[in-house]
Formats: C-alpha cells, structure tokens, sequence
C-alpha cells in the first residue's frame, strides 16, 4: 500500500516521498544476469532448452524486491516524518517534527559515487534513534527534514502563545529562516498569508 493523500492529518501537506536507492536492487539484477548465462549456455551445451525453466527463480526474486523496494516509502509532510514498509502487512513509523532532536547523515564512498546514504532522526520519543538507509541524495532529504522542522517550530509557537501581538515576531522568525536559505521565499509567503488570517 503507497502513502495517500488519505493518510495525511487534517491541515497536513505532502512535502516529498521517496523510496530507496535503486543500488538496493543490484543483487538481484546480477544474480539475474549470471542465471540467465549460466543457463544459457548449458542448455546449448546440452543441446536441450529444460534448464532455461530455472530461470524462474532468480526472476521471481527480482520481481519480489521490486515489490518490496516499492513498498518502503520515506515521507517528509509539514507535521511529520513517515517510514513506512511491507507488502503484505504493513509497519509505519511517524516522528512529529517538534519531537526531532537532530537530524544527521552518512555516506561511505561508495554512497557518495553513487548518490546515497543513510539519514537519521534523533528525537525525543520512546523509539530514540530511527535510521533511514540507502536513501537517495540523503543531504537534499535531511535540508527538507530542518527545514520542515523550523517552520513548524517557528509556526507551531502561534497556536501555544495566542495573543495576536506575538504574531510580529513570529513573522520575524519567519523571515529570518528565509534569509538563512532554510526556507524558500514561496514558503515564507505562504506561512506569512497563514499567521496573517489569524489575525
């Protein structure tokens, strides 16, 4: 089952969903590769085309981690981070942005070459530590996390102070995020109309 627009809250807004790097696949594909020379090459060696029949296993375990990496969904939304994974049943993980703590990455050489590597949320729940791996241009994924996080924050503070004089410094904040490059202008203004109608 892939994230919908049914499974957002009221008022929340779908900001990216990813799945793994597609290098979580490469196992598969070369065993897939070697299977299909190997029985290649003995049926012609044998003169007989029965051995291609076995190629339906390395086929059927390509297309089974085609449905598991398609079910492992990453999602960033302007409340929340979402792990969700499974097939058949299915697990989700959620970390609302005002319960991270941190947000870091790691990338090998080898992630690095090929544009991957690990993010990881540190936050102040039960669950501590939550590791997202292989995920693709793992920096670009943890800037939308802050990013995410200190809008909501920044917002977040209007819905716990209530009088409307505070709506000013809010929108300070706001602008001071924008300048730093943490969040876009189209975001300030649309965080600027929102703190605005509430006065």
């Amino acid at each position: 089952m892939s994230f919908t627009k049914q499974q957002l809250l009221p008022g929340e807004s779908l900001i990216v969903l990813t799945h793994q790097h597609l290098i979580v696949l490469l196992r598969p594909v070369l065993i897939n590769i070697v299977s299909i020379v190997v029985l290649v090459a003995l049926a012609l060696t044998i003169q007989q085309y029965w051995p291609i029949i076995f190629y339906l296993v390395p086929i059927a375990y390509l297309l089974w981690e085609l449905l598991v990496w398609r079910s492992r969904e990453y999602v960033v939304t302007d409340h929340r981070v979402v792990k969700q994974d499974g097939v058949f049943s299915i697990t989700s993980f959620d970390a609302s942005l005002d319960k991270i703590n941190n947000v870091f990455h790691e990338q090998n050489l080898a992630g690095r070459l090929f544009k991957y590597g690990t993010v990881g949320l540190e936050t102040a729940s039960e669950q501590g530590t939550t590791v997202f791996e292989y995920i693709p241009r793992p920096i670009d994924f943890k800037g939308k996390i802050v990013r995410q996080r200190e809008m909501y924050r920044s917002v977040a503070g209007l819905q716990t102070a209530g009088p409307k004089q505070d709506i000013p410094h809010l929108l300070e904040e706001l602008a001071s995020l924008r300048d730093r490059g943490i969040i876009t202008p189209q975001e300030f203004d649309e965080k600027k109309k929102a703190l605005l109608d509430k006065i």
